[in-house]
């Protein structure tokens, strides 16, 4: 009886529209832990308005599915962010997904990346031997993906190393694990150059 008047009292008010639009999100989000293919779609296709709901959702209690749908926004946004170079704002997106699901290894990964990254582009010493730390903790948890050691190699190389063993080291695993093939082909480079250095140098102390 009570939730009657009040539904009467809603429709007879100024608020009918806004009451009506309250009723179709409350269908569309407990639809959603039937439909998690299309909570999927949405995640990956529109991720920034998924995360917009984010509190919304967290209100009523998170279901597996739509913790992941949200997991997989947050991770969208953040590689987006570092692709940009917005390496703080994708800190914030892996850092929440990290938060929504301690346990996924992408999450973790993208994370250590992206702080790797940052404290690259600062590019202070101890930066960089932060970074590298950051970059081998990603390997461990990715250890068919060559890009940590990639930028293990460059941030040696950033440092002014002179131990070229260690970027030589670095660039050999990068190139005997998977890489995408822009990301190869800068490896190989990197690679040709300090061996060439290294060689140079040898070849002078002879």
């Amino acid at each position: 009886m009570a939730l009657s008047r009040t539904i009467r009292s809603c429709l007879r008010s100024k608020d009918k529209i806004i009451f009506s639009l309250f009723l179709f999100f409350i269908l569309v989000i407990s639809s959603w832990d039937c439909a998690g293919i299309d909570i999927q779609k949405m995640a990956r296709n529109d991720p920034a308005s998924l995360i917009s709901m984010e509190d919304s959702l967290s209100e009523r209690g998170l279901s597996p599915v739509i913790v992941a749908a949200l997991v997989t926004a947050h991770n969208t946004l953040g590689l987006a962010a570092s692709e940009a170079e917005d390496y703080k704002k994708a800190i914030d997106h892996f850092s929440s997904a990290v938060g929504l699901s301690e346990l996924d290894t992408l999450s973790r990964y993208n994370l250590l990346m992206a702080k790797g990254h940052l404290l690259y582009k600062r590019g202070n010493k101890d930066g960089l031997w932060d970074a590298i730390q950051n970059y081998h903790k990603a390997a461990q948890l990715k250890p068919n993906l060559g890009d940590p050691h990639y930028y293990i190699g460059q941030s040696y190389h950033k440092l002014e190393d002179t131990d070229f063993d260690l970027i030589l080291e670095a660039y050999q695993k990068a190139l005997a694990l998977n890489l995408s093939s822009p990301l190869r082909d800068e490896t190989e480079k990197a690679y040709a150059r300090v061996s060439k250095r290294d060689q140079l140098i040898k070849d002078f102390w002879k």
